[in-house]
């Protein structure tokens, strides 16, 4: 043997060859969650959509029997800051009859919206239909408006910040069944109002349970390093603050929050990373709410020692 193929052997190798195909890259969304290595555990499998790990005991769930769908009321309130803060409420079915107070997710809007975007968007048709089939706990869900203080202040006193945590958080707990101590608040926004939320629960991380930045813009470019969530999302202590960053995949804002997001991992930083596809608009956050709702939920998830309701 002179160490070569016969020719038609060769040919037939080749042939063989060219039919391989090639594995198609995948495209699916991935949802990955980062532990601190003190708590590390194996790593879930990923998913579209985090899920809540089960606990053995749960939030109480709507009232046997209750049929009735929850509603939204529209208020405002005289703002030292804002002027007046518009700010709606979704009540959850068979709102106040069990005589328990309720976890409050606050959730914030984008420039250019006003109060009514996450009523738009079906937030309230989507917390009945979870907490009558009993996949959530009922909630109060409050919807401030932005307006100028948002869209031309960055953070701190005296900012949009103190409108919310002085002013609207209070009211609120004042006036309605809300639970009113950090274990049952959870802040939220979108776009801006992701910023927002993120600057605020970063700064005040003891103040919440968790919060969620649903494709957060961190864009501002006036925001110094002491309120800008770029930095106090790594040099702040946020303790047992959860946190959710999601986005999709051709969103026009998805730079400055993937990058904290990468470097939240590289510093451990515990949070939920959900990078689906989509991008910057309106349908994109809407095909969400559920997983939105499903997220926050999760924070509750074991408490039993609900206060009772004082209003």
């Amino acid at each position: 043997m002179n160490g070569r193929f016969p020719l038609p052997l060769l040919l037939l190798l080749l042939a063989l060859a060219a039919c391989q195909v090639k594995p198609k890259e995948p495209t699916t969304t991935v949802s990955t969650v980062y532990l601190p290595l003190a708590q590390a555990r194996a790593a879930p499998t990923p998913s579209p959509t985090p899920q809540p790990t089960p606990s053995p005991a749960h939030m109480p769930t709507a009232e046997p029997g209750c049929t009735q769908p929850g509603f939204v009321k529209q208020a405002s309130l005289p703002s030292q800051w804002a002027g007046t803060l518009a700010y709606r409420i979704y009540y959850p079915p068979c709102y106040g009859e069990d005589g328990r107070s309720y976890p409050t997710l606050y959730l914030l809007p984008g420039n250019i919206h006003t109060d009514s975007i996450w009523d738009d968007l079906g937030i309230d048709e989507t917390a009945d239909t979870l907490i009558l089939s009993g996949s959530i706990s009922p909630l109060l869900i409050v919807m401030a408006d932005g307006g100028w203080l948002a869209q031309n202040s960055s953070g701190g006193p005296g900012s949009y910040e103190s409108a919310i945590l002085n002013e609207l958080i209070p009211h609120v707990e004042a006036t309605t069944c809300a639970w009113g101590t950090p274990q049952g608040r959870a802040i939220g926004g979108l776009s801006r109002g992701g910023y927002w939320a993120l600057e605020i629960a970063f700064r005040y991380p003891t103040n919440f349970a968790g919060v969620g930045g649903h494709s957060a813009a961190l864009l501002d470019t006036y925001a110094w390093p002491a309120v800008n969530p770029r930095y106090t999302g790594l040099s702040q202590d946020l303790g047992n603050l959860r946190i959710y960053l999601d986005i999709g995949r051709s969103d026009y804002v998805i730079a400055p929050l993937q990058e904290l997001h990468e470097e939240m991992e590289t510093q451990q930083v515990a949070h939920t990373w959900v990078l689906n596809e989509g991008s910057h608009e309106e349908a994109y956050w809407a095909s969400h709410l559920a997983d939105y709702l499903q997220w926050y939920d999760s924070l509750w998830d074991g408490e039993t020692a609900v206060p009772p309701c004082t209003q």
